[in-house]
Protein backbone atom coordinates (compact mmCIF):
# COMPACT_ATOMS: atom_id res chain seq x y z
CA UNK A 1 0.00 0.00 0.00
CA UNK A 2 2.78 2.47 0.92
CA UNK A 3 4.54 1.84 -2.37
CA UNK A 4 1.38 2.70 -4.29
CA UNK A 5 1.04 5.95 -2.39
CA UNK A 6 4.66 6.85 -3.02
CA UNK A 7 4.35 6.61 -6.79
CA UNK A 8 1.01 8.27 -7.34
CA UNK A 9 0.81 11.86 -8.52
CA UNK A 10 -1.76 14.40 -7.47
CA UNK A 11 -4.74 15.39 -9.54
CA UNK A 12 -4.25 18.91 -10.80
CA UNK A 13 -7.86 20.08 -10.78
CA UNK A 14 -7.58 22.48 -7.85
CA UNK A 15 -5.41 25.56 -8.25
CA UNK A 16 -4.88 28.53 -5.98
CA UNK A 17 -3.82 32.03 -7.03
CA UNK A 18 -0.56 33.48 -5.72
CA UNK A 19 0.44 37.08 -6.53
CA UNK A 20 4.14 37.87 -6.29
CA UNK A 21 6.33 40.98 -6.40
CA UNK A 22 9.83 40.25 -7.71
CA UNK A 23 13.03 42.24 -8.04
CA UNK A 24 13.67 42.12 -11.80
CA UNK A 25 17.37 42.89 -11.55
CA UNK A 26 18.18 40.33 -8.85
CA UNK A 27 15.57 37.71 -9.89
CA UNK A 28 14.44 37.60 -6.28
CA UNK A 29 11.08 37.55 -4.55
CA UNK A 30 10.24 40.68 -2.56
CA UNK A 31 7.07 39.14 -1.13
CA UNK A 32 4.00 37.18 -2.18
CA UNK A 33 0.34 37.89 -1.44
CA UNK A 34 -2.06 35.02 -0.86
CA UNK A 35 -5.38 34.07 0.66
CA UNK A 36 -6.22 31.35 3.13
CA UNK A 37 -5.98 28.40 0.71
CA UNK A 38 -2.28 28.88 -0.04
CA UNK A 39 -1.35 29.72 3.55
CA UNK A 40 -3.35 26.72 4.78
CA UNK A 41 -1.17 24.58 2.50
CA UNK A 42 2.05 26.06 3.90
CA UNK A 43 1.02 25.58 7.51
CA UNK A 44 -0.20 22.05 6.79
CA UNK A 45 3.51 21.17 6.54
CA UNK A 46 3.60 21.44 10.35
CA UNK A 47 0.89 18.78 10.72
CA UNK A 48 2.62 16.20 8.53
CA UNK A 49 4.29 13.24 10.29
CA UNK A 50 8.00 12.99 9.46
CA UNK A 51 7.37 9.69 7.69
CA UNK A 52 4.82 11.34 5.40
CA UNK A 53 7.29 14.11 4.58
CA UNK A 54 9.96 11.52 3.76
CA UNK A 55 7.53 9.74 1.44
CA UNK A 56 6.44 12.93 -0.34
CA UNK A 57 9.88 14.46 -0.91
CA UNK A 58 11.36 11.18 -2.17
CA UNK A 59 9.17 11.47 -5.30
CA UNK A 60 10.24 13.21 -8.48
CA UNK A 61 8.33 16.39 -9.35
CA UNK A 62 9.41 19.64 -10.99
CA UNK A 63 12.16 19.43 -8.39
CA UNK A 64 14.25 16.29 -7.99
CA UNK A 65 13.83 13.98 -5.02
CA UNK A 66 15.15 15.44 -1.76
CA UNK A 67 17.05 13.83 1.10
CA UNK A 68 15.36 14.73 4.39
CA UNK A 69 18.26 14.38 6.84
CA UNK A 70 18.36 10.80 8.11
CA UNK A 71 14.57 10.45 8.01
CA UNK A 72 14.62 9.10 4.43
CA UNK A 73 16.99 6.27 5.34
CA UNK A 74 14.97 5.52 8.46
CA UNK A 75 11.80 5.30 6.34
CA UNK A 76 13.58 3.06 3.82
CA UNK A 77 14.73 0.80 6.67
CA UNK A 78 11.09 0.12 7.56
CA UNK A 79 10.28 -0.50 3.90
CA UNK A 80 13.11 -3.03 3.59
CA UNK A 81 12.65 -4.71 6.97
CA UNK A 82 11.26 -8.24 6.79
CA UNK A 83 7.99 -8.61 8.64
CA UNK A 84 9.44 -11.32 10.92
CA UNK A 85 11.30 -8.55 12.74
CA UNK A 86 8.12 -6.59 13.42
CA UNK A 87 5.26 -7.44 15.72
CA UNK A 88 2.85 -7.65 12.78
CA UNK A 89 2.10 -6.17 9.35
CA UNK A 90 0.01 -3.43 10.93
CA UNK A 91 3.12 -2.02 12.63
CA UNK A 92 4.82 -1.66 9.26
CA UNK A 93 1.77 0.07 7.77
CA UNK A 94 1.60 2.44 10.75
CA UNK A 95 5.19 3.55 10.18
CA UNK A 96 5.01 3.80 6.39
CA UNK A 97 1.64 5.56 6.31
CA UNK A 98 1.45 7.47 9.62
CA UNK A 99 -1.86 9.22 10.17
CA UNK A 100 -2.19 12.97 10.65
CA UNK A 101 -3.73 14.09 13.95
CA UNK A 102 -5.34 17.05 12.12
CA UNK A 103 -6.51 15.06 9.09
CA UNK A 104 -10.14 16.10 9.54
CA UNK A 105 -9.14 19.76 8.99
CA UNK A 106 -6.85 19.26 6.02
CA UNK A 107 -8.93 16.70 4.08
CA UNK A 108 -11.04 19.37 2.38
CA UNK A 109 -8.26 21.88 1.73
CA UNK A 110 -7.84 22.77 -1.93
CA UNK A 111 -4.12 22.01 -1.79
CA UNK A 112 -3.96 19.10 0.64
CA UNK A 113 -0.83 17.05 -0.13
CA UNK A 114 -1.24 14.48 2.65
CA UNK A 115 -2.40 11.49 0.60
CA UNK A 116 -2.36 9.05 3.51
CA UNK A 117 -5.56 6.93 3.30
CA UNK A 118 -8.20 8.01 5.80
CA UNK A 119 -9.95 4.78 6.69
CA UNK A 120 -11.48 2.92 9.62
CA UNK A 121 -12.39 -0.73 10.07
CA UNK A 122 -14.98 -2.28 12.34
CA UNK A 123 -15.50 -5.76 13.72
CA UNK A 124 -16.67 -8.15 11.02
CA UNK A 125 -19.47 -9.09 13.42
CA UNK A 126 -20.08 -5.49 14.49
CA UNK A 127 -23.86 -5.83 14.84
CA UNK A 128 -23.47 -8.38 17.64
CA UNK A 129 -19.99 -7.57 18.96
CA UNK A 130 -19.81 -6.50 22.60
CA UNK A 131 -16.81 -4.25 22.06
CA UNK A 132 -17.13 -0.51 22.50
CA UNK A 133 -16.58 2.45 20.20
CA UNK A 134 -13.45 3.59 22.09
CA UNK A 135 -11.20 1.39 20.01
CA UNK A 136 -12.11 -2.24 20.44
CA UNK A 137 -14.64 -2.17 17.59
CA UNK A 138 -13.00 0.43 15.35
CA UNK A 139 -9.41 0.64 14.16
CA UNK A 140 -7.43 2.54 11.53
CA UNK A 141 -5.85 -0.65 10.15
CA UNK A 142 -7.47 -3.75 8.72
CA UNK A 143 -7.32 -7.19 10.39
CA UNK A 144 -6.61 -6.09 13.95
CA UNK A 145 -8.19 -8.39 16.52
CA UNK A 146 -11.39 -7.22 18.17
CA UNK A 147 -12.09 -7.76 21.88
CA UNK A 148 -14.54 -10.48 20.82
CA UNK A 149 -11.76 -12.37 19.05
CA UNK A 150 -12.86 -11.70 15.48
CA UNK A 151 -11.12 -9.47 12.96
CA UNK A 152 -11.61 -5.73 12.51
CA UNK A 153 -11.83 -5.78 8.72
CA UNK A 154 -15.25 -4.38 7.80
CA UNK A 155 -15.17 -0.82 6.35
CA UNK A 156 -16.63 1.38 9.07
CA UNK A 157 -19.14 4.19 8.73
CA UNK A 158 -18.03 5.49 12.13
CA UNK A 159 -14.97 7.66 12.67
CA UNK A 160 -12.78 8.20 15.68
CA UNK A 161 -12.07 11.80 14.63
CA UNK A 162 -14.86 14.23 13.77
CA UNK A 163 -15.62 14.62 10.09
CA UNK A 164 -16.36 18.18 9.09
CA UNK A 165 -16.71 20.27 5.97
CA UNK A 166 -14.48 22.93 7.55
CA UNK A 167 -11.24 23.18 5.64
CA UNK A 168 -7.91 24.45 6.89
CA UNK A 169 -6.96 26.68 9.76
CA UNK A 170 -7.70 30.25 8.68
CA UNK A 171 -10.81 32.33 8.19
CA UNK A 172 -12.12 32.49 4.63
CA UNK A 173 -11.47 36.23 4.28
CA UNK A 174 -7.93 36.22 5.67
CA UNK A 175 -5.11 37.44 3.39
CA UNK A 176 -1.38 37.38 4.03
CA UNK A 177 2.02 38.54 2.87
CA UNK A 178 4.67 35.82 2.58
CA UNK A 179 8.33 36.70 2.73
CA UNK A 180 10.95 34.87 0.68
CA UNK A 181 11.91 32.76 3.72
CA UNK A 182 8.30 31.61 4.42
CA UNK A 183 7.59 34.19 7.10
CA UNK A 184 3.80 34.71 6.94
CA UNK A 185 2.50 38.15 7.99
CA UNK A 186 -0.80 40.04 7.93
CA UNK A 187 -1.53 41.69 4.58
CA UNK A 188 -1.45 45.44 5.17
CA UNK A 189 0.06 48.41 3.34
CA UNK A 190 2.47 49.32 6.14
CA UNK A 191 4.08 45.86 6.07
CA UNK A 192 4.17 45.89 2.28
CA UNK A 193 6.00 49.23 2.13
CA UNK A 194 8.37 48.15 4.89
CA UNK A 195 9.40 45.05 2.92
CA UNK A 196 10.00 47.13 -0.21
CA UNK A 197 12.09 49.71 1.63
CA UNK A 198 14.05 47.02 3.48
CA UNK A 199 15.22 45.60 0.16
CA UNK A 200 16.36 49.01 -1.06
CA UNK A 201 13.54 50.05 -3.39
CA UNK A 202 12.91 53.79 -3.70
CA UNK A 203 10.44 53.43 -6.58
CA UNK A 204 8.73 50.67 -8.51
CA UNK A 205 10.88 50.68 -11.65
CA UNK A 206 12.58 47.38 -10.82
CA UNK A 207 9.54 45.68 -9.36
CA UNK A 208 7.55 43.21 -11.45
CA UNK A 209 4.20 41.63 -10.60
CA UNK A 210 3.58 37.95 -11.34
CA UNK A 211 0.39 35.92 -10.94
CA UNK A 212 0.83 32.18 -10.42
CA UNK A 213 -1.69 29.36 -10.18
CA UNK A 214 -0.40 26.84 -7.66
CA UNK A 215 -1.20 23.12 -7.90
CA UNK A 216 -0.76 20.32 -5.36
CA UNK A 217 2.38 19.10 -7.09
CA UNK A 218 3.83 22.59 -6.73
CA UNK A 219 3.03 22.55 -3.02
CA UNK A 220 5.17 19.40 -2.81
CA UNK A 221 7.91 21.39 -4.57
CA UNK A 222 7.57 24.07 -1.88
CA UNK A 223 7.79 21.41 0.83
CA UNK A 224 11.03 20.15 -0.71
CA UNK A 225 12.45 23.66 -0.93
CA UNK A 226 11.50 24.37 2.68
CA UNK A 227 13.96 21.61 3.66
CA UNK A 228 16.73 22.86 1.36
CA UNK A 229 16.69 26.60 1.08
CA UNK A 230 16.72 29.86 3.00
CA UNK A 231 14.87 31.48 0.08
CA UNK A 232 12.27 28.90 -0.96
CA UNK A 233 9.93 31.37 -2.68
CA UNK A 234 12.67 32.69 -4.98
CA UNK A 235 13.96 29.20 -5.75
CA UNK A 236 10.44 27.99 -6.49
CA UNK A 237 9.50 30.84 -8.83
CA UNK A 238 12.78 31.12 -10.73
CA UNK A 239 13.55 27.37 -10.63
CA UNK A 240 17.27 27.95 -11.03
CA UNK A 241 18.23 24.94 -8.94
CA UNK A 242 20.89 26.97 -7.14
CA UNK A 243 19.46 26.91 -3.67
CA UNK A 244 20.74 29.22 -0.96
CA UNK A 245 21.22 26.28 1.38
CA UNK A 246 21.37 26.71 5.14
CA UNK A 247 24.73 26.77 6.87
CA UNK A 248 26.14 23.25 6.74
CA UNK A 249 27.66 23.59 10.22
CA UNK A 250 25.33 21.53 12.35
CA UNK A 251 24.33 22.84 15.75
CA UNK A 252 23.36 19.69 17.58
CA UNK A 253 23.37 21.02 21.14
CA UNK A 254 19.87 21.19 22.53
CA UNK A 255 19.34 24.71 23.81
CA UNK A 256 15.84 24.80 25.23
CA UNK A 257 14.60 27.48 27.56
CA UNK A 258 11.99 25.35 29.26
CA UNK A 259 12.83 22.49 31.59
CA UNK A 260 13.00 19.08 29.98
CA UNK A 261 10.82 16.38 31.48
CA UNK A 262 12.48 13.99 33.89
CA UNK A 263 13.84 10.73 32.49
CA UNK A 264 12.32 8.99 35.52
CA UNK A 265 14.91 6.25 35.16
CA UNK A 266 13.64 5.44 31.66
CA UNK A 267 16.90 5.15 29.73
CA UNK A 268 17.95 3.02 26.78
CA UNK A 269 21.41 1.50 26.64
CA UNK A 270 23.20 1.26 23.29
CA UNK A 271 26.71 0.15 22.35
CA UNK A 272 28.30 2.61 19.96
CA UNK A 273 31.20 1.71 17.67
CA UNK A 274 33.15 4.88 16.89
CA UNK A 275 36.32 5.71 14.95
CA UNK A 276 38.93 7.06 17.33
CA UNK A 277 40.65 9.12 14.64
CA UNK A 278 37.69 11.33 13.67
CA UNK A 279 35.09 10.51 16.37
CA UNK A 280 32.60 9.46 13.69
CA UNK A 281 30.09 6.89 14.89
CA UNK A 282 30.02 3.90 12.56
CA UNK A 283 27.01 2.15 14.02
CA UNK A 284 25.27 1.30 17.27
CA UNK A 285 23.89 -2.02 18.49
CA UNK A 286 20.87 -2.10 20.73
CA UNK A 287 17.87 -3.99 21.96
CA UNK A 288 14.38 -3.40 20.58
CA UNK A 289 13.70 -0.26 22.68
CA UNK A 290 16.18 1.92 20.77
CA UNK A 291 14.98 0.69 17.36
CA UNK A 292 11.38 1.32 18.46
CA UNK A 293 12.39 4.80 19.58
CA UNK A 294 14.01 5.67 16.23
CA UNK A 295 11.15 4.24 14.17
CA UNK A 296 8.69 6.29 16.23
CA UNK A 297 10.22 9.44 14.68
CA UNK A 298 8.25 8.64 11.52
CA UNK A 299 4.97 9.18 13.41
CA UNK A 300 6.00 12.56 14.90
CA UNK A 301 4.27 15.60 13.33
CA UNK A 302 6.78 18.21 12.20
CA UNK A 303 5.09 20.95 14.25
CA UNK A 304 5.24 18.80 17.37
CA UNK A 305 8.99 18.41 16.87
CA UNK A 306 9.32 22.19 16.40
CA UNK A 307 7.38 22.74 19.61
CA UNK A 308 9.70 20.64 21.79
CA UNK A 309 12.73 22.21 20.08
CA UNK A 310 11.20 25.67 20.63
CA UNK A 311 11.29 26.48 16.93
CA UNK A 312 14.99 25.67 16.53
CA UNK A 313 15.17 22.67 14.22
CA UNK A 314 18.11 23.97 12.12
CA UNK A 315 15.80 23.90 9.05
CA UNK A 316 15.73 27.67 8.58
CA UNK A 317 12.62 28.07 6.42
CA UNK A 318 10.60 25.68 8.57
CA UNK A 319 11.72 27.47 11.73
CA UNK A 320 10.63 30.81 10.23
CA UNK A 321 7.27 29.36 9.12
CA UNK A 322 6.61 27.92 12.59
CA UNK A 323 7.55 31.13 14.41
CA UNK A 324 5.38 33.27 12.13
CA UNK A 325 2.41 31.00 12.83
CA UNK A 326 2.81 31.45 16.58
CA UNK A 327 2.79 35.24 16.12
CA UNK A 328 -0.41 35.48 14.05
CA UNK A 329 -3.51 36.66 15.91
CA UNK A 330 -5.92 33.80 16.49
CA UNK A 331 -8.85 36.23 16.84
CA UNK A 332 -8.11 38.02 13.58
CA UNK A 333 -6.95 35.21 11.30
CA UNK A 334 -7.44 31.69 12.67
CA UNK A 335 -10.74 29.92 13.16
CA UNK A 336 -10.17 29.65 16.91
CA UNK A 337 -7.58 29.91 19.69
CA UNK A 338 -7.87 26.15 20.26
CA UNK A 339 -7.03 25.51 16.61
CA UNK A 340 -3.95 27.74 16.84
CA UNK A 341 -2.79 25.85 19.93
CA UNK A 342 -3.21 22.53 18.12
CA UNK A 343 -1.33 23.83 15.08
CA UNK A 344 1.49 25.05 17.34
CA UNK A 345 1.73 21.64 19.00
CA UNK A 346 0.17 18.92 16.79
CA UNK A 347 0.03 15.51 18.43
CA UNK A 348 0.79 11.98 17.38
CA UNK A 349 -2.29 10.28 15.94
CA UNK A 350 -4.22 8.25 18.59
CA UNK A 351 -2.86 4.73 18.89
CA UNK A 352 0.47 5.55 17.21
CA UNK A 353 2.43 6.61 20.30
CA UNK A 354 5.05 4.32 21.82
CA UNK A 355 4.08 2.93 25.21
CA UNK A 356 7.42 3.99 26.72
CA UNK A 357 8.10 7.11 24.65
CA UNK A 358 10.84 9.08 26.41
CA UNK A 359 10.33 12.30 24.43
CA UNK A 360 7.65 14.83 25.36
CA UNK A 361 5.66 14.33 22.19
CA UNK A 362 2.57 12.83 22.10
CA UNK A 363 5.58 0.92 16.93
CA UNK A 364 6.33 -2.01 18.22
CA UNK A 365 8.87 -4.56 19.40
CA UNK A 366 11.94 -5.65 17.45
CA UNK A 367 14.75 -8.00 18.37
CA UNK A 368 18.33 -6.72 18.73
CA UNK A 369 19.20 -4.22 16.01
CA UNK A 370 22.16 -2.56 14.30
CA UNK A 371 21.73 1.16 13.56
CA UNK A 372 24.05 3.01 11.17
CA UNK A 373 25.02 6.67 11.57
CA UNK A 374 22.33 7.75 9.07
CA UNK A 375 19.69 5.71 10.96
CA UNK A 376 19.60 2.72 8.62
CA UNK A 377 18.20 0.05 10.93
CA UNK A 378 18.95 -3.62 10.16
CA UNK A 379 18.74 -6.91 12.09
CA UNK A 380 21.86 -7.45 14.19
CA UNK A 381 24.54 -9.83 12.88
CA UNK A 382 28.15 -9.94 14.05
CA UNK A 383 29.33 -11.05 10.61
CA UNK A 384 27.39 -8.22 8.94
CA UNK A 385 28.95 -5.73 11.38
CA UNK A 386 32.47 -6.98 10.55
CA UNK A 387 31.63 -6.83 6.84
CA UNK A 388 30.49 -3.23 7.28
CA UNK A 389 33.81 -2.28 8.88
CA UNK A 390 35.65 -4.01 6.04
CA UNK A 391 33.53 -2.23 3.43
CA UNK A 392 34.20 1.13 5.09
CA UNK A 393 37.95 0.31 5.23
CA UNK A 394 38.12 0.95 8.98
CA UNK A 395 41.24 -0.47 10.70
CA UNK A 396 40.41 -2.47 13.81
CA UNK A 397 42.91 -0.47 15.88
CA UNK A 398 40.92 2.69 15.00
CA UNK A 399 37.71 1.41 16.57
CA UNK A 400 36.41 1.90 20.09
CA UNK A 401 33.22 0.57 21.69
CA UNK A 402 31.36 2.90 24.01
CA UNK A 403 28.27 2.20 26.10
CA UNK A 404 25.84 5.14 25.96
CA UNK A 405 22.73 5.73 28.05
CA UNK A 406 19.97 7.42 26.02
CA UNK A 407 17.57 9.63 27.95
CA UNK A 408 15.50 12.70 27.06
CA UNK A 409 18.39 15.03 26.21
CA UNK A 410 20.22 12.45 24.13
CA UNK A 411 16.98 11.39 22.43
CA UNK A 412 16.08 14.98 21.52
CA UNK A 413 19.58 15.54 20.16
CA UNK A 414 19.31 12.49 17.88
CA UNK A 415 15.86 13.63 16.74
CA UNK A 416 17.10 17.15 15.96
CA UNK A 417 20.15 15.92 14.07
CA UNK A 418 18.02 13.45 12.08
CA UNK A 419 16.12 16.37 10.52
CA UNK A 420 19.14 17.88 8.78
CA UNK A 421 22.04 15.47 8.94
CA UNK A 422 22.91 12.10 7.40
CA UNK A 423 25.20 11.55 10.40
CA UNK A 424 22.43 11.61 12.98
CA UNK A 425 24.17 9.47 15.59
CA UNK A 426 27.53 11.28 15.36
CA UNK A 427 25.96 14.74 15.51
CA UNK A 428 23.35 13.74 18.04
CA UNK A 429 25.49 11.79 20.53
CA UNK A 430 29.12 12.94 20.37
CA UNK A 431 28.52 15.83 22.74
CA UNK A 432 27.43 13.31 25.38
CA UNK A 433 30.33 10.90 24.82
CA UNK A 434 33.71 11.48 26.45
Amino acid sequence: MAADIATESFEQGDKVTLRVLVDKQKSKVVYAEAGKDFVDALFSFLTLPLGTIARLVAKESDIEAVIFGSINSLYQSVTDLDQQYLFNQTCKEMLLTPRNFMESLIQHMKLNIDNTPVQYFACEDWQFCRGDISGTRVTTFRNQKCICGKRLNAPSLFHVVPITDVNGFFKDTATFLIRDDFCVMPDDLETSLFLLKKQGFSDFANVEKKTLHITKNEVVDLLKLSLLSKTPMTDFIFKNGKFAKPNSTFQSEIRIGKDLPSDQGNHMVVKVLRRKSNRKILFATSEEDFADFLFSFLTFPLGGVLQILEGLSSISSIDVLYTSMTELSSDQFLRSKVLKDELADPRIFPGFKLKNQILPIGTRELTSKLVNDDLVVTPMSSIDAVSYLERMKVPLNDVEEIVVSIGVKEGLSILKSSLTSTSALTNGLNQYIG
